[in-house]
């Protein structure tokens, strides 16, 4: 199945976030984010995380993502523009996408970042055309986990040694979302 996208990064609106392009001015918003344990404990963010670390990943890494088939988003309240976190696919091969994300430490434990992981989860298989993407987890991350639940995510077992982090090769479970699937929530 090929893949289609549009020619610009799009917005997407769900009912409590909205998925958008990240733009420069974000940058000190991502520093500020990146300082927090849990994020540099279960993301691959480098530690420590600098303003160098920022304005690169909102200059360089999101458009090469795009560039490169992907699409990284900050996901933000629609009414005041405030950063919930982060959400994106990383480049699909043979019609599978890699996603992920992170969340501001004050703004967990509301729902928003299963919204916006099924709002990305919805475009990557409808739009996009994907037609299965998954999530790699931590299995000591139980509150990723929860996300991906109620993203409509199914665990469909531990994969071990599959993920390097930090140097360190650690089990993952894969959850994963079908085409068709019916998502919860």
């Amino acid at each position: 199945m090929a893949t289609t996208r549009p020619a610009e990064q799009p917005v997407l609106d769900g009912r409590r976030v909205r998925l958008r392009p990240w733009r420069t001015q974000d940058a000190p918003a991502v520093l500020a984010a990146c300082q927090d344990p849990e994020i540099q404990r279960w993301t691959q963010v480098p530690v420590p995380y600098g303003p160098a670390d920022a304005e690169e990943f909102v200059t360089g890494i999101a458009p090469r993502t795009w560039a490169e088939g992907g699409a990284l988003f900050a996901v933000v309240r629609p009414g005041d523009d405030a950063l919930v976190g982060s959400t994106g696919l990383f480049p699909p091969v043979d019609g599978v996408g890699e996603l992920g994300y992170w969340t501001v430490p004050g703004q967990r434990g509301q729902g928003l970042t299963a919204e916006a992981l099924r709002l990305l989860a919805d475009w990557s298989l409808d739009v996009v055309g994907l037609h299965r993407v998954e999530l790699l987890v931590d299995p000591a991350n139980t509150a990723s986990r929860r996300v991906a639940e109620r993203a409509g995510f199914v665990a469909e077992g531990t994969v071990r040694q599959r993920f390097l982090h930090r140097g360190r090769p650690s089990d993952v479970v894969l959850h994963a979302r079908l085409a068709g699937d019916a998502p919860d929530g």
